[in-house]
């Protein structure tokens, strides 16, 4: 009896799945969201002051800032690819996202990949617009 129990207690612990490490699909779109707003808020500063507003997207750092903000982290596991316009100004050394005051943007996409898929977001130059679509 006590032999069958071992065998059993054994079998269970080497079929329970363990804990999960990486990223979910839920923690990528939660972090895509995360981004879009704070493209939409860059967006929302440029309109409010009458100016323009940068967004600093540095995937070697893999940080996201609205300029003079505390950059955030992007999580681990995520990978960030950022393209922009020729127009987009450099600022430290990365191009920046720029809202002009009548909601405009210099345009980028930014694609954060993961084990469970992509996530897109895009910024339309014309309309200032943030899109956010799984791939």
């Amino acid at each position: 009896m006590v032999l069958a129990v071992a065998v059993l207690s054994l079998a269970a612990l080497v079929l329970m799945p363990g804990p999960r490490a990486g990223v979910s699909t839920t923690d990528l779109r939660a972090e895509a969201a995360r981004i879009a707003a704070t493209f939409r808020q860059g967006r929302a500063a440029a309109i409010q002051n009458h100016g323009s507003a940068d967004v600093l997207v540095d995937p070697a750092a893999r940080t996201v800032a609205l300029d003079g903000e505390t950059a955030t982290r992007v999580r681990d596991g995520i990978g960030l690819d950022w393209v922009t316009s020729n127009l987009c100004p450099m600022v430290r050394g990365t191009r920046a996202l720029r809202f002009l005051s009548d909601g405009r943007s210099c345009g980028g996409v930014l694609t954060l990949t993961a084990a469970p898929g992509r996530m897109q977001l895009r910024v339309d130059w014309l309309t200032g617009r943030v899109e956010m679509s799984a791939l």
